[in-house]
Order: structure tokens, then C-alpha cells, then sequence
């Protein structure tokens, strides 16, 4: 990648993240993700959490630059992706508690404890490997089919890394939930809460956001709706509270 494409981008005065145009960059689902997944870090105990196809790792570099009591570890195949994470991490003073590896989700038995972590995150791929049109570019096509990965991974990889009752949060589609359902199943996993994402009132769903149990109890929670912009085309109060202090909150 060009040099002159490469960005740093000041997130909070605290917080900055390197991004390369039109590649490596976050976006509105890594900073739903980060916000849904708040409520796994513990208020004063020191809380382990991990990010499986991390990217550039922006939703674990923005719950580390919010919880001080936080350690993030990051996994990301795509070995650009994880040093411009390193890079954010170094210029925002959030080194030492972050580290990223650069490897397939598929080997983190060989490169992880088991049951090490409190919770896990993930922005996954969202379509199958044979939908849609391929990216030109790999890292794209990568990032969004499931060549690299499935979404059954996710689940086998999350239930070696979690202890018993821990959780993982993703973010996915909605027409995909038969596929996160059955991941889930097949891997140990309850899904107990789910949250529809709505760009504007009244419209379907683009995003879902979940969070699953290792080894749970059947119970689902289906939370109301989170509608990101209103009629006017600006966000939501919900929705900037979520981008600026990184948590999520339902009901009226």
C-alpha cells in the first residue's frame, strides 16, 4: 500500500487509529460491536477479553482506550491489518495492553491457553464464499466471504478460548441467522441476547448483534431495535452514545 493513502485518524483525544483508504478501515458495525460488548468488562477487576478477525483491531482499541482495567488480545490473518493495529495501539499509549497475532483463527489451539479469556468479539465474514461479487481486492474478498473462515470457526475457536459461561459477541446479517444459529449449536453455544439493527425507523434490519453463552441454558432475550440515524438523516441519541462513550442501552 501507498504511504499516501495511509491516515491517522483521532478517534477520541485519547485514542487514534491508523487507516488505509479504501482498505483497512472501520466502520459503523466495529463501533456497534465495541459498544454491545461493554458490558462484559468487569467495573474493577482486571477483565481478559480477545478479537477474532480483528482487522485493524479499531472495536478492541476502543474498549482498551475506555476500560483501564482491560487487556485485549487480537487474532487477524491479514499481516498488514495487525501492524497498522500495533501502530494504533503504540501511538495511543495502549501497547502494553494489547497485542495482536498474526495467524488463522483455525490454529488458536496452538497459539493460546484454553479458557484463558472472559469474553470474546468478532466481526466476522458475512458472506458465504460463493455470493456476491468478488473484491478485486484479496484482503476485501477475504474480509468479507467465507474463504478464510466460517462462522462454525468462530464458535470453535471462541469455546476453546472461553470458560465455561463466557461470551461471545458478534456481529452479523440478519439473513444469515439459520448459519449463526447453527454454528452456535454445533459448538456449545447459547445465543441469549439479540439486538436488530435498523439504519432509520421502519426499515428492515442490516446488521444483528448477538451475544452467546459457552454452555448455556436455551433463553433467548430479543431486545428492541437499535435504529442508528433518525427521519433527518442524523444519528440517534443512542447511537452517539454508543460512538462516544462506547456503550449501548435499550428500552425507553
Amino acid at each position: 500500500m501507498s504511504e499516501q493513502i495511509l491516515k491517522l485518524e483521532k478517534v477520541t483525544d485519547t485514542l487514534s487509529v491508523y487507516q488505509e483508504k479504501g482498505v483497512f478501515f472501520y466502520g459503523t458495525d466495529a463501533v456497534l460491536l465495541s459498544a454491545y460488548s461493554s458490558g462484559a468488562v468487569r467495573k474493577y477487576a482486571p477483565t481478559r477479553g480477545i478479537e477474532l478477525c480483528s482487522g485493524t483491531a479499531f472495536a478492541s482499541l476502543s474498549m482498551l482506550d475506555r476500560y483501564k482495567n482491560l487487556t485485549m488480545s487480537a487474532v487477524e490473518i491479514n499481516s498488514r491489518a495487525c501492524e497498522l493495529s500495533q501502530m494504533s495501539a503504540q501511538v495511543s499509549g495502549l501497547s502494553e495492553r494489547f497485542s495482536v497475532s498474526n495467524s488463522d483463527i483455525c490454529e488458536v489451539r496452538k497459539n493460546f491457553i484454553s479458557e484463558r479469556f472472559d469474553f470474546v468479539i468478532c466481526n466476522p465474514p458475512y458472506m458465504t464464499a460463493d455470493c456476491g461479487k468478488m473484491c478485486a481486492d484479496d484482503y476485501k474478498t477475504v474480509a468479507r466471504h467465507e474463504i478464510l473462515c466460517k462462522i462454525g470457526d468462530i464458535f470453535s475457536a471462541a469455546y476453546f478460548l472461553l470458560g465455561t459461561g463466557g461470551s461471545l459477541f458478534i456481529v452479523y446479517r440478519p439473513d444469515r441467522l439459520s448459519s449463526l444459529f447453527a454454528g452456535a449449536a454445533q459448538n456449545g453455544f447459547e445465543i441469549k441476547k439479540m439486538t436488530f439493527v435498523c439504519s432509520k425507523p421502519e426499515r428492515a434490519p442490516v446488521l444483528v448483534l448477538c451475544e452467546a453463552k459457552k454452555q448455556a441454558k436455551e433463553g433467548l432475550v430479543l431486545t428492541e431495535p437499535f435504529i442508528i440515524y433518525n427521519e433527518n438523516g442524523e444519528y440517534t441519541e443512542k447511537m452517539k452514545i454508543a460512538s462516544l462513550k462506547g456503550e449501548m442501552s435499550f428500552g425507553k
